[in-house]
């Protein structure tokens, strides 16, 4: 099952590592990156097992982010990740109980094969570990994250590779994709009546009385502000290269590539789970394909397929691929790195069972020249140091807008900061993005900030950007005249009129058709399929493939967001859908089960499952 995963692994793994912790990977993986959880009151809890308060505050963070959400949005988005997070819980749960389980040699060579850890076709782990650098990780973290996520996964694909749809039922949805219908059209379009559509002044008061609320103008303030980021600091670092190279001299270690081996091995399981007699039956078996291979080595791939019982790799021959000596349990690792390129050796045990190991090649470890890494690591140090002056930055950042709270000068010339203008921003629509964060507008239309026009605390409105802002311009809340919206609603009520109107003629122009009188003014013969729609609408779509067509012509109308359609069906012709066609059709299908049996077993587990739900933590409106 684990192969089935591995094939796609340049897709969906690749995403969420170039995106880490995307929202899937958030609410998928996250529970990992958050152990421990402090003594806080639990988020959620899912059958005895917490989800804390920091997780469920991250993955709502990754969530807005991904949607760009604004503040209205805020409650659907913290009950997507309430929702995201339970099941997350319920299925990793499901899949151990089922006994699925991602050993380390197979997470290691999972991760060995995404590309960009990867140097000229081959695993780097220099480019593995400046990228968990990068992002601050540890690499049991990210092994974790990895592991916990090819688990659930496998739960995925188990009920994807168990949906089965008839080929029949495939041909049929063939057939009806590959039917096509000659129409003709006749739109009765709202802009034809719209003219002659009079509203008086007395049906615009009505609609305004009854309607009030959709005629308001929010509460609007224009701000300036000032934003510290260590991007801006940045600018303004210098690193010398002598002290890149100091750096250099005294970190040669880390600038070295690791020797790499590459290897293949046949694994008879034998975990911790099983019995001792089970296990010496496991170490009889291996030590019968152990005298197998010393007998013909050149059978090595072939025995390795038939008999491993790691099944990544058997489908390769026992291929591991290149790998470093971190990247393996230790048992393996040592025996490895003490083999020379041709030799097999075995039986070495390990925590996963007994392995029969042959050394395929190796590398020796390298030293990255200076110039190599250069660029690189001046850039490095020039963010670490920018990192470390945002550090000290943000605290007199703080200090000064508090201590100054009229103006945000005095922190604009200390920090050399440009103070920054906004347009009209409200509660629901503001630019740039980082003034849409909750907590800033809270502060912003707070009576301290609108009354007294002082300066907003320091506010963290994404990872490493602090803002602070003083509102110089206040608009309140207000009912917009009668006088001033009148237009807007004499334009409303014309066009509900008009298509009103429209619709009528329409559907009396089909009732003549369906007595003999064709409708004037229909167009040229179309062929229409569902699987070309040439731009129609979808309810009109529908309508013409609803039709009973067994005598032709015939019609059918349909009203739309323009007025009403008037179809006219000529004739059906049915296309013939190929073998090849019907295995894809029957592929997507077994998906579409596949999603649906998943969504069903999860129902069923909460059903069972006990649930509770912190919801001064869950919908409490700011973080």
């Amino acid at each position: 099952m684990l192969e089935t995963i591995r094939s796609h692994a340049q897709g969906w793994i690749a995403k969420i590592i170039l995106g880490f912790i995307a929202l899937t990977f958030a609410v998928w993986g996250i529970n990992w990156y958050f152990e421990g959880g402090g003594q806080t009151a639990p988020a959620i809890t899912v059958n005895g097992e917490v989800v804390t308060q920091q997780e469920f505050s991250e993955a709502l963070k990754q969530l807005r982010e991904a949607n760009n959400a604004d503040r209205d949005a805020d409650k659907a988005l913290r009950s997507r990740v309430v929702e995201q997070l339970i099941n997350t819980r319920l299925l990793a749960s499901a899949a151990r109980k089922a006994g699925m389980e991602v050993s380390d040699a197979q997470v290691s060579a999972f991760i060995a094969g995404i590309e960009i850890f990867q140097e000229n076709g081959q695993f780097s782990q220099q480019r593995l570990d400046a990228w968990l650098r990068s992002r601050g990780l540890s690499p049991t973290y990210f092994m974790q994250m990895v592991r916990q996520d090819l688990l659930l996964r496998q739960l995925q694909a188990g009920y994807g590779e168990g949906a089965v749809v008839p080929r029949a039922t495939a041909s049929r949805l063939g057939a009806l994709l590959a039917q096509s219908r000659e129409v003709q059209e006749r739109i009765f379009d709202l802009n034809q009546y719209i003219d002659g559509v009079r509203i008086d002044d007395r049906a615009i008061a009505e609609e305004y009385e009854a309607h009030r609320q959709d005629y308001m103008t929010p509460a609007q303030v224009r701000v300036q502000y000032l934003m510290l980021t260590p991007e801006a600091l940045a600018d303004k670092v210098k690193v010398d290269e002598a002290a890149a190279r100091q750096y250099y001299e005294a970190n040669l270690a880390r600038f070295r590539e690791p020797e790499q081996r590459r290897a293949s091995h046949i694994l008879i399981k034998a975990d911790a789970s099983i019995d001792a007699q089970a296990r010496q039956a496991a170490r009889a078996r291996a030590e019968q394909l152990l005298q197998e291979v010393r007998a013909n080595s050149a059978r090595f791939a072939a025995l390795a397929k038939q008999h491993s019982q790691d099944p990544v790799s058997a489908e390769h021959g026992g291929d591991l691929g290149w790998f470093t000596r971190e990247t393996m349990v230790k048992p393996f690792a040592d025996a490895v790195f003490s083999m020379q390129p041709g030799e097999i050796r075995g039986l070495v045990e390990t925590e996963f069972g007994y392995h029969i190991i042959r050394l395929d090649a190796m590398t020796p470890g390298s030293q990255l020249g200076f110039a190599v890494v250069k660029d690189a690591l001046m850039e490095e140090l020039r963010q670490q140091e920018a990192q470390r002056q945002f550090a000290d930055a943000a605290d007199r950042f703080s200090n000064l807008v508090y201590e100054h709270p009229e103006s945000l000068e005095a922190a604009a010339k200390e920090l050399q900061l440009t103070i920054q203008e906004s347009g009209w921003i409200s509660r629901k629509q503001a630019q740039p993005r980082a003034l849409g964060s909750p907590k800033l507008l809270d502060a912003l239309f707070s009576p301290e900030a609108l009354e007294k026009r002082h300066n907003t605390e320091a506010i963290e409105v994404a990872p490493n950007v602090l803002v602070a802002a003083r509102v110089i311009e206040y608009r309140p809340e207000g009912q917009r005249p009668l006088k001033e919206v009148a237009g807007e609603i004499r334009h409303k009520l014309a066009v509900r009129a008009a298509r009103a109107q429209a619709i009528a003629a329409g559907q009396a122009a089909l009732e003549a058709a369906r007595t003999g009188t064709e409708p004037a003014g229909l167009g040229p013969p179309m062929m229409v399929s569902r699987m070309q729609p040439l731009n129609l609408p979808a309810e009109a779509v529908k309508a013409i493939f609803k039709a009973n067509v067994d005598k032709t012509p015939t019609y059918v109308g349909v009203e739309t967001r323009e007025g009403y359609r008037i179809y006219r069906i000529n004739r059906m012709t049915q296309q013939a859908v190929s073998p090849e066609q019907v295995d894809m059709i029957r592929r997507d299908l077994e998906r579409f089960v596949a999603q649906e049996e998943m969504r069903a077993y999860l129902e069923d587990l909460r059903s069972k499952a006990k649930i509770e739900i912190n919801k001064e933590v869950t919908e409490k409106e700011a973080d």
